[in-house]
């Protein structure tokens, strides 16, 4: 369950600290409203972006979602996320030509573009089985985003930004069982 957005004295009101676990139809009842033009048109997106990766890897774990959509900012401009993709599912997707070009994209390795959507910031996060073997690499990138998606922006000159205060949201697509 989502819960309700706090006032910590950012620009907006934001979840309280933490990651919550929630389902794609709670996540679109909550932030993209029906009567919303802006925030259907960056839920819309971020669905299409959705299949692409999940066809280019064949199976999501779960997504990371931060930033502006899931707070009280009226219009956001985009939605953040990070895609949790398993190894095998990742091993699978970089060996498969059609798929590359996602990878490349969503590990801002592409001389193309830096987004499969302008509307959706997206990113690749790799991640290992669930029978973690005390990976060093797989741990510091898994704290880099819980941090990322923890963040919150105050004002101008307020260096508050730069450390954890407001949640963010996970979202099981696949689950992470082989």
């Amino acid at each position: 369950m989502i819960p309700e957005l706090q006032e910590i004295g950012a620009l907006r009101k934001v979840l309280p600290y933490g990651r919550y676990l929630t389902t794609m139809d709670e996540l679109g009842e909550t932030y993209a409203p029906t009567d919303n033009a802006v925030r259907r048109m960056i839920w819309d997106a971020f669905q299409e972006v959705t299949a692409v990766v999940r066809q280019a890897y064949g199976k999501l774990a779960a997504t990371w979602i931060g930033g502006s959509f899931i707070t009280s900012e009226e219009e956001p401009h985009d939605i953040d996320v990070v895609y949790l993709v398993d190894e095998s599912s990742y091993s699978n997707g970089i060996s498969d030509p059609r798929s590359q070009f996602v990878t490349q994209v969503l590990l801002r390795r592409s001389p193309i573009t830096d987004k499969l959507n302008p509307l959706v910031d997206a990113y690749l996060f790799p991640v290992p089985p669930t029978t973690i073997d005390n990976n060093y690499n797989y741990s510091a990138a898994r704290g880099y985003w819980d941090q990322f998606w923890s963040k919150t922006r105050y004002e101008e000159g307020n260096c508050r930004w730069l450390y954890p205060s407001a949640g963010y949201l996970e979202v099981m697509i696949d689950g992470y069982e082989n």
